[in-house]
């Protein structure tokens, strides 16, 4: 997992306790008021150049790769600190010695030089630190989202296979052989094309999307042979539309459940699946009437087919889809808006 607060936190703290055991020179400098004052005052000054790159300019330039600003920064902002720290320091040596004449007398070159070398020493260990727990966090990150591709695929597995759906097809099949034999072969080959795609195409990450709104249709048609009124059920495709890409099966799990729990007699019955494509994105809609007496509300719709579904739309489109789901008196509605742009 990406390494928390807590962690970040203690380490920092180790930081500090060796960089204040480092810039130890003896501990004689503890009888020393003047001495020990100039020792905390030189290594809390540190923070300043380390706390600056870690939390600004790296993250600022340096992650954006903007090498040359970050340069430049750098050279104003560690000559900058080396000064004001010098100045600090002189100013404590002036407050003991009770004498701020020629204040910046002993100041040279020399002396701004020594001073900028442990600045760069501060701001490298700080720019590090940032580099360094970026790198970490990335490659927990990709570890992450392996898993969740992991199970994503697992879950587009599973819901390819659904032996219910199969059995009544099937059954509905036998029985149409006696009464309506053209009905019943249709039938089977769309049966037929149901199982080559699940079989054949749904192994690519993308599928065209011609391609499953046909499976859609093959499958709404046979759902159809289960009830007594097909025309309750309703398909809504433009007539012409951009081939796009999507990531197979996203829709299905909508309207299995739509068709499991859609009210099929009286009034205020059956359900309707609508698409609508706009340039790149897929504006896929499906609402049904249920008989909120009989139908427990929307927990029922939150299974583990819809979980799934989400689980890979935050995994394939990340920040590039809406999914609104709404349940009210007898009326559910969902509504998902993929943006296939860069697919």
């Amino acid at each position: 997992m990406i390494m928390s607060k807590k962690k970040i936190i203690v380490l920092h703290v180790f930081t500090w306790l060796f960089a204040a055991f480092y810039n130890l020179r003896g501990f004689s400098m503890f009888a020393d008021p003047e001495q020990l004052t100039m020792y905390l005052v030189s290594t809390l000054f540190l923070a300043i150049p380390f706390y600056l790159f870690y939390s600004l300019l790296v993250p600022r330039f340096l992650e954006k790769k903007k090498y040359t600003l970050f340069l430049v920064w750098s050279l104003i902002v560690l000559n900058l600190l080396t000064f004001i720290g010098y100045s600090g320091l002189l100013s404590v040596k002036a407050y003991f010695s009770h004498d701020f004449h020629h204040f910046y007398g002993i100041y040279s070159v020399k002396m701004h030089l020594s001073g900028f070398s442990v600045m760069l020493t501060a701001a490298t260990f700080g720019s590090f630190f940032k580099v360094m727990l970026n790198w970490l966090n990335t490659i927990n990150q990709k570890e992450i989202l392996e898993k969740e591709k992991a199970v994503s695929e697992l879950a587009l597995l599973k819901s390819k296979v659904n032996p219910h759906f199969l059995f009544n097809t099937l059954n509905n099949i036998d029985v149409l052989i006696y009464y309506d034999p053209d009905k019943a072969s249709q039938s089977l080959l769309k049966l037929s094309d149901i199982m080559r795609y699940m079989s054949y195409e749904t192994v690519s990450d993308f599928v065209s999307l011609s391609k499953e709104i046909n499976y859609i249709e093959n499958i709404v048609s046979l759902y159809s042979l289960r009830v007594t009124n097909p025309d309750l059920i309703k398909l809504d495709i433009p007539e012409h539309y951009p081939d796009l890409h999507i990531a197979p099966m996203l829709f299905i799990p909508f309207i299995e459940n739509a068709f499991k729990y859609a009210r099929m007699k009286e009034d205020h019955a059956g359900f309707e699946i609508r698409f609508r494509i706009e340039e790149k994105k897929v504006n896929f809609s499906v609402f049904n009437y249920y008989d909120p007496l009989e139908k427990p509300p929307v927990k029922n719709y939150g299974g583990t087919g819809i979980a799934n579904v989400k689980r890979r739309l935050e995994h394939i489109y990340p920040g590039r889809y809406t999914l609104n789901i709404s349940d009210k008196d007898g009326f559910f509605k969902v509504e998902l808006t993929v943006d296939t742009d860069g697919d």
